[in-house]
């Protein structure tokens, strides 16, 4: 809210200079009634009926209307954790080939670069070799249990061979996921198709934003071959003081721009709201889904954004009853002494009225300086101690 040009500068000035008479005189020595003390203990401020009509004051009581506005509010554009993905490989090579390239869109499951490596062939070699066990172990216990029903051979015996194929069965399934890691297929496996090559495979369809690798390095279990990012689910993170969080809701409406394209306004909807304060922003976090994806919005954009606010039934001051002071919001009330200040909380503005949602008992039947509020703070201000 600014200041209205309700009167010339010079009216200001004069209407400061007569209230100063007005709120306090010089003190008499010996003088307990002094009207300098009178406005400490009883903080109204006195005008004359000259002063009333030069600073155009007028008074009327809160009334209710229907509201509801924009409400403003900034952010950026995120990307959720399932759609970015640091592809590493479970087994560490020398990376063979690589074809992609910062930039190149691949989908789930296509080739991104080979790597080659004997522990490779190592790998294979053992599975093969733990299910030929595997099958020799199973026969024996087959024909172990056969025995003991017709009392050939010990129970003893019959559990043995029962635990020697258990014990080689995990193996066997454990180097089976060890393979399907890598991306072989250990059912297919024989001794005419061991590689020494793997493939790595994209997890996600996306675009690759960086690749950290080239033909001849070794790429170990902790480092990333490359990063692919989908823009399929990108959200704004926007940040909403604590005074209008009860405002939003799931499902509003909201309508964005993006900080270097502010002539374009693009759609989105309320879709979570944080419980708790962001102690960074000092603010809510809520996240909005957006409707409709666009190639040149890119997660990490500055965006403002405007989220319709429903409709709804409120009290409500004119915009120049309310003076802004010191981070407070104060109104005026006229009382048959003169004229006392009172903080409030406001909430929306629609049409030059602004919303009440926070006032003291009875303010709302109180009669109330609706024109001149920023004349008689700066005459309240002058009158302070």
């Amino acid at each position: 809210m600014h200041i209205k040009n309700y009167l010339t500068a010079f009216s200001a000035i004069m209407l400061v200079l007569l209230t100063q008479p007005a709120c306090h005189h010089k003190k008499d020595k010996g003088d307990a009634s002094s009207p300098r003390q009178t406005a400490i203990a009883d903080p109204l401020l006195m005008l004359t009926p000259d002063q009333v009509e030069m600073a155009g004051i007028e008074t009327g009581k809160m009334e209710t209307h229907e509201m509801g506005s924009t409400l403003e509010c900034s952010g950026r554009i995120e990307v959720p954790p399932e759609s970015i993905a640091d592809v590493t490989v479970p087994v560490g090579g020398l990376v063979k080939s690589c074809p992609r390239h910062p930039g190149d869109y691949v989908t789930a499951g296509q080739l991104i670069a080979v790597l080659e490596h004997p522990d490779y062939i190592k790998m294979q070699q053992e599975f093969l070799e733990t299910r030929s066990q595997w099958e020799y172990f199973k026969e024996d216990f087959k024909r172990q249990g056969e025995l003991t029903v017709e009392n050939a051979t010990s129970l003893k015996t019959m559990q043995q061979a029962q635990a020697s194929f258990r014990s080689i069965e995990v193996k066997m399934f454990a180097l089976r996921n060890q393979l399907k890691l890598i991306g072989i297929n250990a059912d297919s496996l024989n001794i005419e198709n061991i590689s020494s090559t793997v493939n790595i495979a994209a997890p996600i369809s996306g675009i690759i934003t960086r690749i950290f690798v080239n033909i001849g390095k070794y790429v170990g279990p902790e480092q990333m071959v490359c990063e692919i990012l989908s823009k399929a689910n990108l959200y704004l993170q926007l940040f909403i003081y604590e005074k209008d969080i009860h405002r939003i809701s799931k499902g509003q409406p909201i309508e964005f721009s993006l900080i270097s394209d502010p002539g374009n306004r693009y759609k989105a909807v309320v879709r979570t709201l944080s419980p708790k304060i962001d102690p960074a922003s000092n603010a809510f976090s809520i996240n909005a889904g957006i409707l409709q994806a666009q190639p040149f919005i890119n997660p990490g954009m500055y965006v403002k954004a405007y989220i319709s606010i429903a409709q709804h039934s409120c009290l409500s001051l004119p915009a120049t009853a309310i003076v802004e002071d010191n981070n407070e919001q104060v109104v005026f009330v006229k009382t048959t002494g003169g004229f006392k200040r009172v903080t409030v909380k406001t909430g929306i503005s629609d049409n030059d009225r602004v919303e009440i949602v926070d006032y003291p008992p009875g303010l709302s039947d109180s009669s109330l300086v609706l024109n001149g509020a920023y004349y008689l703070n700066a005459a309240w201000n002058d009158q302070q101690p």
